[in-house]
């Protein structure tokens, strides 16, 4: 049986992104992953990104013939899955239909057949059991309703990127395309919504990060997970490996402010061996002394000719958002994502600083006019979201 997993387009929380990153469908290639071994040799699975492709549904629809069809829903795509779902029951009538996602928290669409809730992972295994043994659409529902009060005990496997292969040179973050999420952290759930990863899940051995770095010839890389940079003797054993093995690359991170400032050595050796940006949660400064340190921890990733992006989640008032705004505009820092309540209720940062004409010059100067363009073409574009 030929199983078709779709990302039907993508959710509003993932749009506020688009200046820095087009995420490739980490959940999709999870869920693919945890189908069981001793039903893998009877599925085929396929994956179809609607956000990129440029085919129509109904034409893929056709050459493929799925027997089920599993979309991975968000916020505020309900109608876009309810007019493609309507469409594979037009075109494939024998074909199943399920919900993965959070919108499968809420009412079931006429045009869905099973919804994976709280247990995606025994879900599924439920439903491609039943398609393949033949058992009714009423058994399969029974079945997979049972497992929903079950919760994943087990780390995931690692995500499947084979999936979206077709895809993998568009998925980008800024102007190194073709990137990969690496996690140095184990999954216990699906959600990857945000640009930054885990920070208390358990921790994955360096050396099988090693490895998927390894994989990853000619790909950027992203380590989106906090770890790394949390803990100065792991970041250092994991810079220990990569020499080892001679894994020069374009590498993204997550950056950790204190470890930084205390092991500048760490930050050479790794800008050395191909670290372009870093990613730094920041909060509003507590006191002068405060908007020195990160001032200084800015000045010291630049020295390093890595580029800093200020990623901001928390709402401020008025007067401090013109603060944060003047003080990234005195330091020439205009690469910044703002996310949760910051993004709706602070966007004049944007406007004020990323889409700045002194911006843009210093993008053309340090990453070439195109780059610059498309920087502050998304930036204008969440404007409006």
């Amino acid at each position: 049986m030929k199983v078709l997993f779709i990302r039907p387009g993508i959710s509003r929380r993932r749009k506020m992104l688009l200046p820095l990153r087009l995420q490739e469908p980490l959940e999709l290639a999870y869920l693919a992953s945890q189908l069981q071994d001793s039903m893998q040799e009877r599925v085929e699975i396929v994956f179809l990104d609607m956000e990129l492709e440029r085919g129509s549904l109904k034409k893929h629809l056709l050459e493929m013939e799925p027997s089920l069809v599993v979309f991975w829903g968000e916020e505020g795509q309900e109608e876009l899955i309810d007019e493609q779902a309507s469409m594979i029951k037009d075109i494939v009538p024998g074909a199943y239909v399920a919900l993965a996602g959070e919108l499968s928290e809420g009412e079931s669409s006429p045009y869905v057949d099973f919804l994976f809730r709280k247990n995606p992972v025994e879900a599924f295994n439920e439903t491609v059991l039943g398609i393949i043994t033949e058992r009714s659409l009423q058994e399969i529902n029974r079945n997979v309703t049972t497992v929903q009060s079950e919760t994943i005990e087990e780390p995931l496997r690692e995500a499947d990127r084979g999936i979206f292969r077709k895809y993998q040179d568009r998925y980008y973050f800024l102007q190194y395309g073709g990137t990969v999420e690496v996690t140095s952290q184990h999954r216990l759930e699906f959600d990857e919504v945000g640009l930054v990863g885990k920070k208390d899940n358990p921790l994955r051995p360096l050396e099988d990060v090693v490895k998927d770095v390894e994989s990853l010839v000619g790909a950027s890389v992203y380590l989106k997970d906090r770890d790394i940079w949390d803990d100065p003797k792991r970041l250092k054993k994991f810079l220990e490996l990569l020499k080892e093995k001679g894994l020069q690359r374009e590498y993204i991170s997550v950056g950790s402010w204190r470890t930084i400032l205390e092991n500048e050595a760490l930050l050479e050796e790794f800008a050395g061996n191909g670290l372009k940006v870093l990613l730094m949660e920041m909060d509003f400064p507590e006191d002068e002394d405060d908007w020195i340190y990160k001032g200084e921890i800015l000045r010291m990733i630049r020295k390093h000719g890595v580029e800093p992006a200020i990623i901001i989640r928390e709402k401020m008032a008025k007067e401090d958002q013109e603060a944060i705004s003047f003080w990234l505009k005195d330091r020439k820092e205009g690469l910044v994502l703002l996310e949760g309540e910051a993004f709706e209720e602070n966007r004049p940062i944007y406007t004020h600083v990323s889409i700045g004409t002194w911006a843009f010059m210093k993008w053309t100067k340090d990453h070439g006019l195109g780059e610059a363009r498309r920087r502050q073409k998304e930036y204008k574009n969440t404007l409006l979201i």
